[in-house]
């Protein structure tokens, strides 16, 4: 063979191995979550993604990876505002715990099963509580407030803060949990509006807010999603929908053995 001929074959090879390696690439997947504690689902208030114990739905995500072969996750973590705007701009590919609201859809979307979101392919469903110092004549009896002398806490851009307001209470929001918890106690609010598992999270675990008690019942129980970029979506349907059906499954197959070692 000459020069030409072996040349021409080891660059039909190169090419051929180019396709190859081309039809096997990886989709990578960028999903943000809070830079805030929501114990058991992430932990540490930091912007770094931690290695050891990082969160029940930190560890359900990145379990996509064992579902579809060929996507790699990578995670980030920034206020969740922050997240929203990010997936919106299509700097990330979705975003994580994300209760349902029309007006996000501007942001991203959500699994779908006909005309209305697929609860089945959520990720995790939360109760919402309001929490208020001990002895204190904050009342709710499930449908109203009474006692209440003046607003309702609330973290800043979380769904409730539209619930609280539409129920007629005047809200302050703040930045996390746990400064919600601590202008409780400074009595700038009355009570604060929290998720069950936040909330009971800081009550055990810090001796300052041991004065603070959960209210019953219930104020809001909510599934929790991953939200998709519209981007992604559009760029990528199949592999969005299987990626929501695999948060579907491993939620069946693995949240409780994952959330329970946290309680552990």
């Amino acid at each position: 063979m000459n020069n030409n001929g072996l040349f021409k074959k080891i660059s039909v090879s190169i090419l051929l191995s180019s396709f190859s390696f081309l039809s096997h690439a990886e989709t990578v997947f960028t999903v943000a979550y809070e830079d805030k504690v929501q114990f058991p689902y992430y932990m540490g208030n930091t912007s770094k993604v931690l290695t050891e114990k990082p969160g029940a739905a930190v560890e359900l995500i990145q379990l996509i990876e064992s579902k579809i072969p060929g996507v790699k996750v990578v995670l980030k973590r920034c206020p969740w505002k922050r997240c929203l705007k990010d997936m919106e701009k299509g700097i990330v590919d979705g975003a994580f715990n994300a209760s349902f609201k029309e007006k996000r859809l501007k942001f991203g979307t959500y699994p779908w099963k006909a005309d209305s979101v697929d609860s089945d392919r959520r990720l995790t469903t939360i109760a919402y509580y309001f929490y208020k110092k001990k002895g204190t004549d904050f009342v709710w009896d499930g449908k109203s407030i009474s006692g209440n002398k003046g607003k309702v806490g609330a973290p800043a851009g979380y769904s409730i803060v539209g619930d609280l307001k539409k129920m007629g209470a005047k809200v302050s929001e703040a930045a996390s949990s746990e400064k919600n918890l601590k202008k409780l106690l400074s009595g700038r609010v009355s009570a604060v509006a929290l998720q069950e598992v936040t909330g009971d999270y800081y009550i055990k675990k810090d001796a300052q807010f041991s004065d603070i008690e959960k209210v019953e019942p219930a104020l809001k129980t909510k599934p929790y999603y991953l939200m998709i970029s519209n981007q992604f979506k559009n760029n990528n349907p199949d592999m969005a929908e299987k990626i929501w059906n695999a948060v579907g499954e491993l939620r069946e197959e693995k949240l409780n053995s994952l959330t329970d070692k946290y309680f552990n």
